[in-house]
């Protein structure tokens, strides 16, 4: 396993296609598409396969316990425009509530602002994802728009919040 970049407690990997069955069982889990997407569809395990070589090139990350070698979820840029990159992370039911969240998008916004030599990071959250907008707010994200008459993955109604951040 080649790791690209490491924080206090996770080691970052390319995704890897014998890992699609672990993103399929986590992608497709209520608790965790609720949060990412609002439509609730399934991905097969091909589709992750497909979705892993689609994105080799790119900066996404699997994210890697060091301490029991477990997959913890995945997180990266999305998409790099004209210096501004969107982030998006998913981290695994059982390592939710435990700062994963936090350490990864801290070791994400310094490789994007030092390495990569991004001038803003972007992200999307939906209103009702409380935790995730503090942990977003904790790192220096701030709110810049709202969308209104978004549902979330499991059909409850709210709005989606635009957050950024500007390299100082």
């Amino acid at each position: 396993m080649k790791i690209e970049m490491e924080s206090e407690r996770i080691i970052f990997v390319k995704p890897k296609v014998e890992y699609a069955s672990i993103y399929a069982e986590n992608i497709n889990n209520p608790e965790i598409y609720r949060w990412l997407r609002s439509d609730p569809r399934i991905f097969t395990v091909h589709e992750e396969e497909e979705w892993i070589k689609s994105i080799q090139n790119d900066y996404v990350y699997t994210m890697i316990d060091k301490e029991s070698n477990n997959i913890i979820g995945n997180c990266g840029f999305n998409k790099i425009e004209n210096n501004i990159g969107e982030i998006g992370i998913w981290i695994s039911v059982p390592y939710q509530n435990n700062h994963y969240g936090y350490e990864a998008i801290m070791r994400m916004i310094t490789f994007g602002f030092e390495d990569i030599n991004m001038t803003e990071i972007v992200l999307t959250v939906f209103a009702n994802n409380e935790k995730a907008i503090r942990c977003y707010e904790k790192v220096g994200f701030k709110e810049y728009k709202r969308i209104d008459g978004i549902t979330d993955g499991i059909g409850i109604p709210t709005e989606n919040i635009y957050m950024k951040m500007v390299k100082r």
